[in-house]
């Protein structure tokens, strides 16, 4: 067996506001994030998520990837904005067939779903969501042009399940995750708060987790890239 060394992965959160990019590495159990950025959007680069201006944001991107020295890297992104079509979906059943998640608002988009866990009303709960195929290509398009390949492209909501699965780990229940989901108004970046985020991720002395709305979204986003 003659294993390769994965290419490191840049994360990037990109909203209508802004684009917020880390480098994460980790080692053994321990998370540690290099280095993390705030870019501001101020003229219309990412209106209404869709890139208006992919030459900028392209360069913001290959910027920090000379920053770091990351030669051959690959990008996991997590996109929101009123392109994106987010649904939370009560079923009968746990293990849906595919035309039991049939929603009129899917018929022309890319979509997919992730169970959450059974509902307190009866029933079991779904987070679905979905992209325009031609949007979801301009993405596709930012990465390959900015020299990064995309390995996964995703919401917010997402990755913070898959960081919340990655903290519990041994202890994670499908049951507890759709509580503090509810809890939290489906808003995940209000559960993982600064004291939870310092306590299992390993911070640069440059940036402190209380300043930085986008950091666990990017952590999520790791760790969903470092499954491809």
């Amino acid at each position: 067996m003659w294993p390769f060394r994965k290419p490191d992965i840049i994360t990037a959160t990109i909203s209508p506001q802004q684009l917020t990019l880390s480098w994460i590495k980790k080692n053994k159990s321990k998370i540690e994030v290099k280095n993390h950025k705030n870019f501001d959007f101020k003229n219309l680069e990412f209106e209404k998520s869709i890139v208006f201006n992919p030459t900028k944001i392209s360069s913001l991107v290959q910027q920090f990837a000379q920053e770091n020295n990351l030669k051959k890297a690959t990008c996991a992104m997590a996109v929101s904005g009123p392109t994106i079509f987010e649904k939370i979906l009560t079923l009968s059943t746990a293990t849906p067939a595919i035309q039991d998640l049939q929603i009129k608002d899917l018929k022309h988009l890319k979509w997919n779903y992730t169970y959450l866990g059974p509902s307190a009303k009866n029933g079991f709960e779904f987070y679905i969501c979905g992209i325009k195929r031609e949007i979801l290509f301009q993405y596709k398009l930012l990465g390959i042009t900015s020299g990064i390949n995309p390995a996964v492209i995703t919401t917010e909501k997402n990755a913070h399940i898959e960081l919340y699965k990655h903290l519990n780990r041994k202890n994670f229940r499908h049951s507890q995750l759709l509580l503090d989901m509810q809890s939290h108004n489906y808003d995940m970046h209000t559960f993982f708060t600064p004291e939870i985020i310092s306590e299992h991720v390993e911070l640069s002395d440059t940036f402190s987790a209380t300043k930085n709305h986008a950091l666990a979204t990017n952590i999520g986003l790791f760790l969903l890239g470092t499954k491809i």
